[in-house]
């Protein structure tokens, strides 16, 4: 271990000591308040905030390095990325989930037998059956549902018309237990 002026080196770890500290208690505040700023959520802003720090101390800080020459400019930069890359991941996020509430049908109560029906089909069926026939009625190619599947794309076009089948018949029979339960 080697102990410099204001600097504590571990040879496990990130350097540790004054200087991490020192910045840390003079720029919270300020790091905090740009992110409020940015953000418009203090309790996100609280999180981005160790975030920016966390990534200060993974550092492992040396006289020479940007962090320590510049404090302030180093901690805003990483606190606006963090903030923009949280944005970016929660537009992607809302794009994701009204696309799929856009594409999911409304389901009337006089449906909601069929809708049954179908889970309890899909129940009945192995995993890769089931997951094949859900990609592919969800808009995914033969490429795409080989690759989440492990399987050639030559032996998809086989693979769903035998889950196909096997789904029909499943259908079939629950809906005649259900005509019976009537």
């Amino acid at each position: 271990m080697q102990r410099g002026s204001a600097i504590l080196k571990q040879d496990s770890g990130p350097a540790l000591g004054a200087d991490f500290d020192n910045i840390y208690r003079e720029q919270r505040g300020a790091v905090e308040r740009h992110l409020v700023y940015l953000t418009g959520d203090r309790a996100l802003a609280e999180d981005l905030a160790q975030e920016t720090f966390g990534r200060l101390y993974e550092l492992g800080l040396t006289r020479d390095d940007v962090a320590l020459r510049n404090p302030r400019g180093w901690l805003l930069t990483v606190a606006s990325n963090l903030a923009y890359n949280h944005f970016r991941g929660e537009g992607r996020r809302a794009a994701r989930e009204e696309a799929t509430a856009a594409s999911a049908p409304v389901v009337a109560a006089s449906d909601l037998d069929a809708v049954l029906d179908v889970r309890a089909a899909l129940g009945t069926l192995d995993a890769r059956d089931h997951i094949v026939l859900m990609l592919r009625h969800t808009g995914f190619s033969y490429a795409e549902i080989a690759e989440a599947v492990g399987l050639a794309p030559s032996s998809i076009g086989t693979i769903l018309a035998r889950a196909q089948g096997r789904f029909r018949s499943a259908y079939e029979g629950a809906t005649s237990h259900a005509k019976d339960k009537e």
